[in-house]
């Protein structure tokens, strides 16, 4: 990328200067300046942790809700967390009331095969509609080829100032040694590896010091029928990014190993949290998850202050 950038930036210079006079001269290289600063500045998201430490404890003794994207979202009146701390996930720029909710976090999961540079593209195209003010976009990252942050780096177009990198290549996953260790849960070093963007947004509300979390649309359900490999989300298929051909490689007993992991793992972080005076609910309508206690949203919305 860089052989690339350099050499169209020296021929750049060589045309100009014999074709063009001085003031088309000037624009055409400063335009290539603005490119390659893009360029720059995505190598200075993904290198630098300065977002990420700002974010530490900047919520510390508040509370927040995690949106998902399980059908039962449906059956669910949203708007009652306008005002509130909100950390949606994945395509939950979909919902038909993010605007009025408007969460101030937003986060992706690691992009893996076979997904690719089209379905990122849709989604960056999404999230720039969605959002009319500005959100914190947390992207998971390891090394694959078609990873958000080689997308950015192809297209700085859609990069923005409040989007930064928790990097997971170097994680190891969440287990009975580590789940008590402090930097196993810190964003800005090696966090624990995740199963489900779930995972990343626990660790982001955690992070930022929330001592309650409330988890909305973890339906977790796709033990009910295996051979569904579509209508998992809240949305029509067609609009988000597919699961489809993800999801039909699973068998079942790539699917009892994923929710042995899921549910121990899911027990794990929340005893952590309770060491740290940290509560975590499933507010969700309905669904399987059962490691972490009920509580109703019209409940949750209605106790507005935290006992510290």
């Amino acid at each position: 990328m860089e052989i690339e950038t350099e050499k169209l930036r020296r021929m750049i210079n060589a045309a100009a200067y014999w074709t063009l006079p001085p003031g088309i001269e000037f624009l055409l290289k400063k335009t290539l300046c603005k490119m390659t600063s893009k360029k720059k500045n995505v190598e200075k998201l993904y290198l630098s942790k300065k977002l990420i430490v700002q974010l530490k404890d900047k919520h510390l003794g508040e509370r927040c809700f995690i949106l998902a994207t399980g059908p039962s979202i449906q059956e669910q009146d949203l708007t009652v967390l306008e005002g509130e701390l909100c950390i949606a996930v994945s395509h939950f720029f979909l919902h038909k009331d993010i605007k009025r909710i408007s969460p101030r976090y937003h986060v992706l999961a690691p992009y893996h095969p076979p997904f690719s540079f089209i379905e990122l593209d849709k989604v960056f195209r999404s999230l720039n509609e969605a959002y009319e003010g500005d959100v914190t976009l947390a992207l998971g990252h390891t090394a694959y080829e078609f990873s958000a942050y080689n997308f950015l780096q192809k297209n700085p177009e859609y990069l923005k100032k409040n989007y930064f990198f928790i990097d997971y290549s170097k994680s190891q996953p969440l287990g009975e040694v580590n789940y008590m260790l402090s930097p196993t849960w810190d964003i800005a070093k090696a966090p624990f590896q995740v199963r489900t963007v779930i995972y990343s947004a626990i660790q982001l509300a955690a992070y930022m010091g929330c001592k309650k979390i409330y988890l909305l649309g973890c339906d977790h359900d796709y033990l009910h029928d295996m051979q569904r490999v579509t209508n998992h989300h809240f949305y029509r298929e067609e609009d988000g990014v597919s699961d489809a051909e993800h999801l039909s490689a699973f068998t079942t007993e790539r699917w009892l190993e994923e929710y042995y992991f899921r549910w121990k793992q899911y027990r794990l972080m929340r005893e952590y949290l309770k060491s740290i005076d940290c509560d975590i609910y499933n507010s969700t309508h309905g669904g399987m998850l059962d490691v972490f206690p009920r509580v109703p949203l019209c409940e949750a919305v209605e106790h507005k202050k935290i006992d510290h």
